[in-house]
């Protein structure tokens, strides 16, 4: 007598393993990064690479299981991207913009204490001569007197010089803040009949060193004197002051 086996049911064929889902769920995940760092500047530009690299791996993804996954990530890498670059260039265009609006914007007028705030609509600037001054946008002036004639003494440097001429300069300080009169003193300059005029130091002279410095309070002035080698015969000469690097310049010309 024989025993006949029994008949085991046939396994249920499996589902294929998926394909490309890690993939498609990271391409999701550096989407959502991409997008909400987007709005943020400096970091976007980080946000950004992770969001190109979210939109390879999600365009590879879509060609697997998790389609709609895939489809969803690389949409939101590709949004995170144009928030980027179009808040980029609203950044790059606002500070082009404000440059250009703070460069030569101060105003020229008499030498009028009340006169030392800037004006809501200040006028384009305009190159003041002795006696006149020019206001900065934040409050800030500087003023130069007619020049007077010096003669260096026995000491002083550069030892020859033709002629000397001495200037007295104001600041006004109209800002809200102490002004450091030696910084628009470090970054002055003067030019006589187109050349460089050198400044005179005339220790217990005449002339002067041109080394006086000052620290201006809010609504107070300070005045000091520097002289500068010139020609023989009267020219032309140019100074020019800046308070910062950066701001624009006030250059004053004149007979001297």
């Amino acid at each position: 007598m024989t025993h006949q086996l029994p008949i085991m049911p046939e396994a249920p064929p499996q589902p294929p393993p998926p394909r490309f889902s890690g993939l498609a769920l990271t391409a999701l995940i550096l989407g959502l990064v991409g997008l909400l760092g987007s709005p943020i500047i400096i970091l976007n530009n980080v946000t950004a690479i992770a969001a190109g690299v979210g939109l390879v791996l999600g365009v590879i993804a879509v060609f697997g299981t998790r389609k709609t996954m895939a489809a969803i990530g690389a949409g939101l890498c590709v949004l995170a991207i144009v928030i980027t670059v179009v808040v980029q260039a609203a950044v790059v265009k606002a500070l082009v913009e404000a440059l250009q609006d703070t460069a030569n914007q101060g105003q020229v007028s008499d030498g009028d204490p009340g006169k030392a705030k800037p004006a809501d609509n200040p006028p384009p600037a305009e190159a003041p001569t002795w006696g006149k001054r020019y206001t900065w946008q934040d409050g800030l002036a500087v003023e130069v007197a007619k020049p007077a004639t010096c003669k260096p003494g026995k000491y002083s440097s550069p030892s020859t010089v033709d002629r000397a001429a001495k200037f007295t300069v104001t600041v006004v300080n109209g800002t809200r803040e102490p002004v450091e009169t030696g910084l628009l003193l470090g970054l002055s300059d003067a030019q006589f009949d187109g050349r460089e005029a050198k400044p005179i130091r005339d220790f217990n002279g005449p002339c002067g060193t041109g080394t006086d410095t000052g620290t201006v309070l809010p609504g107070k002035s300070f005045s000091y004197e520097v002289a500068y080698a010139v020609g023989a015969r009267p020219g032309e000469m140019q100074l020019a002051f800046q308070p910062g690097f950066g701001r624009d310049k006030a250059v004053f010309v004149g007979p001297a």
